[in-house]
């Protein structure tokens, strides 16, 4: 690292720059040697398969893989996505208007990335009407799919991409197509509004090419991804100009081959070296209007990289956080001189570097970031708890609280609850919020949850985490023990919360909707975080608004 003060180092590669601060500058050059010895920099742009067992087993069954930034994929299927929009403009739609908004149903950092690209690009072009607006299906929550459902006009000009293979995505397609063609879509204009990315050899692929639907091919997918095809065709087909975004990542490409003066091999040897040295919680913080979504797709990134071995928390809004000497602030675009670490550059050089430094943590924490996602809970109608142990409120819009952790069951009310759940969480823990809930900031609970973890990391002094269920699998101890440096388990102390639906969505030729399945994914979780060991506490509200607030209020103290 270079460095122009004892206490301060920077790295520069063109317009990206990260820095560091003591004592998380000992911490990464306290690891940098091991790095260049092992010569992780030409490792990683060789794609060398030694690197993890995942990797080994890919190249032994011929199968590619996402790895960490590289744009080659993505590159590869421009000319193909390019001819796909320009049909798309000329085709299918009443009066040749094209399209008027791009669905994407998927989970994954992926998929956060092509959200973060889209708003980028939407903002560089003002007022301009050249960028569709971009909605992300990721999880069974049926408010999304409600509100698509009651504007029939809007899906009738709707283009729907559908990335990766696996049963959620394969429901929301089901659910999705059955909505279009209610909109009274014609069968042949049906099947040219689905685009599906996927690996040539899955189920998604195979099933896209029954149902005629375009399929653009891409390595199978990992934590990697950001420039891969799977961010790339609905970040296109909405129109972000990927050719300038591949540019900008080719640029900065050559500086990470490098063992020195490579800021991405400086910014993992900080995340993951932190972690060695007893600083497993990352607050990522900083400006997020400058690259709008970035933030939250970092998080993802890490937590899918490293296995959860980092805990990260996203300082959005403020969150209330005490300095303890476990934790670590990295901010984007921030200040060098003051902030722990701090990462600056344009968004495509960013998704390229962050995606590197989650491969060197992940490396230095004897993690496989490109193994397969663990395997989610069993669907079940039960957490194990029985009957909830209180219901506060009134009937019909009372929070039910489902424990079977020994004093929180003893609780006479919500604010008793909460205080002991705070004392639950030790001085070197988290509180792990996971709402089973519509996490639009204006039309669905978001900003509601948003503010219950600010004032519940105020009430217990640490970190809270927020996490919106059915995005993949919650973490439990195995997962967290195979992602430290340090054998450290998992230290969180969990909230689960889930709520009654008014408007649900049918799954096509099933005798369930998504609601229930939303319902059972969270009682799958609450058994298999119990399981593991960890303290969970699940809040069931008979009315989502009303028992926010009730919650909202005894979280302040109030009532």
């Amino acid at each position: 690292m270079s460095s122009g003060v004892a206490n301060h180092s920077s790295v520069v590669a063109g317009d990206t720059v990260v820095t560091a601060r003591r004592p998380l500058k000992d911490a990464a050059e306290r690891v940098l040697g091991r790095l260049w010895i092992d010569q992780v920099p030409v490792r990683l742009a060789s794609e060398d398969p030694m690197l993890w067992p995942s990797a080994a087993t890919a190249q032994v069954e011929g199968r590619r893989l996402c790895w960490p930034g590289q744009p080659g994929p993505g590159r590869a299927v421009l000319e193909r996505v390019a001819g796909l929009r320009g049909s798309l403009s000329t085709e299918s739609f009443e009066d040749g208007a094209g399209p008027a908004r791009v669905v994407l149903i998927g989970q994954g950092a992926a998929v956060r990335a092509a959200e973060a690209i889209v708003r980028a690009a939407g903002r560089d072009a003002g007022d301009a009407p050249a960028v569709l607006p971009l909605t992300v299906l990721d999880g069974p929550e049926p408010g999304p799919l409600a509100r698509l459902a009651a504007d029939p006009a809007g899906l009738a000009a709707t283009v729907v991409v559908v990335a990766g293979d696996d049963p959620g995505t394969d429901t929301l397609r089901r659910v999705l197509l059955d909505m279009i063609r209610s909109a009274g879509v014609p069968p042949d204009d049906l099947a040219r509004r689905f685009v599906t990315v996927a690996a040539a050899d899955s189920a998604a692929a195979k099933t896209a090419m029954e149902a005629g639907h375009a399929l653009v091919e891409a390595p199978a997918q990992t934590a990697f991804g950001a420039l891969s095809p799977y961010a790339l065709v609905p970040a296109v087909l909405a129109g972000a100009d990927a050719d300038a975004l591949l540019d900008e990542a080719t640029a900065v490409l050559p500086a990470l081959t490098r063992p020195e003066d490579n800021p991405g091999l400086v910014l993992g040897a900080i995340l993951g070296g932190a972690v060695r040295a007893g600083r497993g919680t990352l607050v990522l913080g900083g400006y997020p209007a400058a690259l709008p979504g970035l933030a939250g797709w970092a998080a993802r990134l890490l937590d899918e990289a490293t296995g959860g071995g980092l805990t990260t928390v996203v300082q959005g809004g403020g969150l209330p956080l005490a300095p303890d000497p476990d934790l670590f602030l990295v901010t984007l675009d921030g200040r060098p001189h003051q902030d722990d670490a701090t990462v600056t550059g344009p968004l495509a050089a960013q998704l390229v570097v962050w995606e590197y430094a989650a491969a060197v943590a992940a490396y230095l924490l004897g993690h496989d970031p490109l193994a397969p996602p663990p395997r989610q809970a069993p669907l079940t109608l039960d957490d194990g708890t029985g009957d909830p142990v209180f219901a506060d409120g009134d009937p019909g819009r009372a929070v039910e609280v489902h424990t079977t952790v020994p004093g929180l069951a003893e609780a006479p009310d919500l604010g008793r609850l909460l205080d002991g759940l705070a004392g639950l969480v030790g001085p070197h823990g988290h509180l792990a919020i996971v709402a089973y809930l519509d996490p639009d900031e204006t039309r669905g609970q978001g900003t509601q949850v948003r503010r219950l973890a600010a004032l519940l990391a105020a009430r217990c002094d640490r970190p809270v985490t927020v996490a919106w269920g059915g995005r993949g699998p919650v973490r439990g101890r195995a997962a967290a023990a195979a992602g430290t440096g340090n054998d450290q388990l998992d230290r969180g102390v969990y909230l689960l919360v889930t709520g009654n639906v008014v408007r649900d969505v049918p799954v096509p030729d099933r005798h369930h909707r998504l609601g229930m399945l939303q319902l059972a994914r969270a009682l799958g979780d609450a058994r298999a975080v119990r399981a593991d060991g960890r303290p969970v506490v699940r809040l069931h509200l008979q009315n989502r608004w009303a028992g926010l607030a009730r919650l909202l209020d005894a979280a302040r103290g109030e009532g």
